[in-house]
């Protein structure tokens, strides 16, 4: 037996205090459909499996786990103050070009319509003016007139004007040279359960994960990662790099340009994250927000050290140096050994050998909208002599203890 009853198990405790409270009743009479004494016993039942539905529905909604639609947000706005994340349009760029040099001037007024071959309408944001004898291109902000992920555009798809423009000629052509970003469907169930569950976890704002929690709040987004960018010492350096993806970061990247298009246009949509950080980030913290599908590398280093050397600072130094590298690559950078290799060369203390990366053992390439990063703790190191070896991994203070 479930943990309510069911409409059966109702109807047999019905049928079982009729047949106690009145023997000339018999069990055929109550069981056999149609009879009045089950019609009666029946309807008693339907009604009382109702008022049972109706509490089992309350129970749920008192639980994450088990409150769906409405009651999920009911809860999770009465207990931890967030509410969904509503659809969110697509933006744009939209380019306005002339075969010959315009006779006139004339205006792009905000509002203005224009939409894809496949009807999806974009609207524009802000006004602009196409110069006297200009061919363009003058490009001015466009987001979809509706939200959701089925709003988005490939680049050079809006290519219909809606709108006429008035003075405009008629060899005037538009057209968006990037794809969109940023649309996405409401927020679902489980999406905005997760976040309810990690509300905690970030009440403390300021932190790294309050940080991808205010990201992940911005309607359009679905991933976060936030590093900390470190000194050479690995101590935090006051800035903070974050890395958000949006339901297309793959979808719509036109592979044949460098960099590629949808790179570029995609900071609209990582302005309006670092806007969302706000009441989050600390205060004279700057956090760089982009957008990329992050990869994470981890390091191992392997040094040699030249005599006298301070080992541990020398090794946290070459560390730092490494994390600092690759938490610096654009998206579609590669990881080249070279380049590591240079940045160690230069570590007071190290005895530069040309070995000193063991892992990976040459370049690392990504896709252009992939972007490498690693942590301190990613970052590993050992000692080429027995006789130096490492033993600590940081040093907070730089503190050293005198010689002799």
């Amino acid at each position: 037996m479930s943990d309510l009853p069911s409409f059966d198990d109702l109807f047999r405790i019905g049928r079982d205090e009729v047949l106690v409270r009145n023997s000339l009743v018999s069990r055929d009479a109550v069981e056999r459909e149609g009879s009045d004494a089950n019609i009666l016993v029946a309807a008693a039942s339907a009604m009382a499996d109702e008022v049972l539905g109706q509490i089992a529905d309350l129970a749920a909604a008192l639980y994450l786990d088990s409150a769906v639609e409405q009651e999920l947000d009911h809860l999770v706005f009465d207990r931890y103050g967030l509410v969904r994340k509503p659809a969110a349009a697509s933006v744009d760029s939209l380019a306005f070009y002339t075969a010959s040099p315009s006779a006139v001037a004339f205006a792009i007024p905000k509002g203005t319509l224009a939409q894809t071959s496949g009807g999806t309408q974009f609207i524009t944001t802000e006004a602009s003016l196409f110069p006297v004898g200009g061919v363009g291109p003058v490009v001015v902000a466009v987001r979809s007139v509706l939200a959701g992920a089925d709003q988005s555009a490939k680049a050079g798809t809006i290519t219909s004007l809606v709108t006429a423009l008035s003075g405009g000629p008629g060899d005037l052509t538009i057209r968006n040279p990037y794809a969109t970003t940023g649309a996405d469907s409401e927020e679902a169930d489980d999406a905005l359960r997760e976040r309810a569950r990690r509300f905690f976890l970030t009440a403390r704002r300021g932190t790294l994960t309050a940080i991808e929690q205010a990201a992940l709040g911005v309607p359009g987004i679905r991933k976060a990662s936030a590093f900390e960018v470190i000194d050479s010492l690995g101590r935090p350096a006051r800035s903070v790099q974050l890395v958000v993806t949006d339901a297309f970061a793959e979808q719509f990247v036109d592979y044949s340009t460098v960099p590629p298009r949808y790179e570029t246009q995609s900071q609209a949509i990582a302005t309006t994250v670092y806007a969302a950080l706000a009441d989050v980030r600390p205060a004279g913290v700057y956090v760089a927000v982009t957008v990329a599908n992050v990869v994470i590398l981890p390091i191992q280093l392997t040094l040699t050290f030249e005599a006298g050397a301070d080992v541990n600072i020398a090794a946290l130094n070459a560390r730092s140096a490494v994390t600092n590298y690759i938490n610096s690559l654009a998206p579609g950078a590669a990881f080249v050994a070279a380049d590591v290799l240079g940045k160690i060369r230069t570590i007071q203390g190290i005895f530069y050998t040309g070995g000193e990366l063991f892992s990976p053992a040459g370049d690392v390439v990504v896709k252009p909208l992939q972007v490498l990063r690693t942590s301190l703790g990613l970052v590993s190191a050992v000692a080429a002599q027995t006789d130096q070896a490492i033993t600590t991994g940081s040093n907070p203070d730089a503190f050293t203890l005198a010689q002799g």
